[in-house]
């Protein structure tokens, strides 16, 4: 083989090794605390991935309601809510106009929950009764994490924690905000968890896990992953959405954001319109 022949060889390996770092997570060993309450290396998926029938285009975020049992979803065009059971079945659709850029939904309490808009950095507290068919952006209280961006590196993920209040997570360069709110998350040392970067190109959905000491699952979309942190920004768990039963049957096209119920099962949805389920294995 000629000189120029390897030359053109190693670049080309350098490419393929620098995409594979690019867009894959990291796979090496764990360090010490690895999970066991969330030990994602069990979850299996329910089925494939299927779609979700009402809802045509940017399927973005989901979050559980465990008062109803029901999944609350958010399109961001058209900026909707949409009702789901567990099952990914569409119940009712409840209108947003006002709003932009719609990326994100948590649950907080009562009948609140938060609204990410994507660019604006904006988190907007909303009331839902099981008579809400509509809210008007001026109908709700806002938390601004930071100021307007015109790029793609805004809001993807919000989530609650009874303890620290909000977090959220930007997609790109993947970083984790965090924004008290009625002194829950006051004074607290997260500098840990703030200043965390895994190993993935982008962060594209956020839960909290339930549990004894509060847990964060992160969703990377082009990394095909999620994510078990703690909040000293430790990663306990880990899983690829393109390996084993996932890679064959549970494969999304385009995943946005992911939920977690009170029997610990995995909500996934993707963009356009498609609702996976995954379920831990007994032992």
């Amino acid at each position: 083989m000629s000189g120029k022949k390897r030359l053109w060889l190693l670049l080309l390996l350098l490419l393929i090794s620098g995409w594979i770092a690019w867009h894959f997570p990291d796979y090496s060993p764990l360090k010490s605390g690895i999970e066991t309450e969330w030990d994602l290396s069990r979850y299996q998926p329910i089925g494939p991935a299927r779609r979700v029938d009402g809802i045509r285009e940017n399927l973005s975020g989901i979050t559980y309601h465990p008062p109803s049992g029901l999944l609350y979803a958010v399109t961001n065009n058209p900026r909707k809510i949409h009702v789901l059971n567990k099952n990914g079945e569409l119940q009712r659709t409840i209108d947003l106009p006002g709003f932009r850029d719609t990326e994100s939904i948590t649950y907080l309490y009562d009948n609140f929950f938060v609204i990410a808009e994507e660019n604006l950095y904006n988190l907007m507290r909303v009331e839902i009764t099981e008579a809400t068919e509509s809210i008007s952006h001026d109908q709700s209280v806002r938390f601004n994490l930071a100021e307007k961006d015109d790029d793609n590196s805004g809001i993807e993920g919000v989530a609650w924690s009874q303890q620290f209040g909000l977090f959220a997570v930007k997609e790109t360069p993947p970083g984790i905000l965090h924004q008290p709110v009625d002194g829950r998350g006051m004074g607290v040392d997260l500098s840990g968890l703030l200043s965390m970067r895994l190993k993935v190109r982008d962060y594209a959905g956020l839960s909290v896990l339930p549990g004894k000491e509060d847990r964060l699952l992160i969703l990377s979309e082009s990394s095909d992953s999620l994510h078990v942190v703690d909040m000293q920004g430790r990663e306990l768990s880990r899983l690829s959405l393109r390996e084993g039963k996932l890679g064959l049957i549970g494969w999304l096209w385009q995943p946005e954001g992911v939920a977690v119920d009170d029997d610990g099962r995995i909500y996934v949805v993707g963009e356009p319109n498609q609702f996976l389920v995954l379920e831990r294995s007994p032992g």
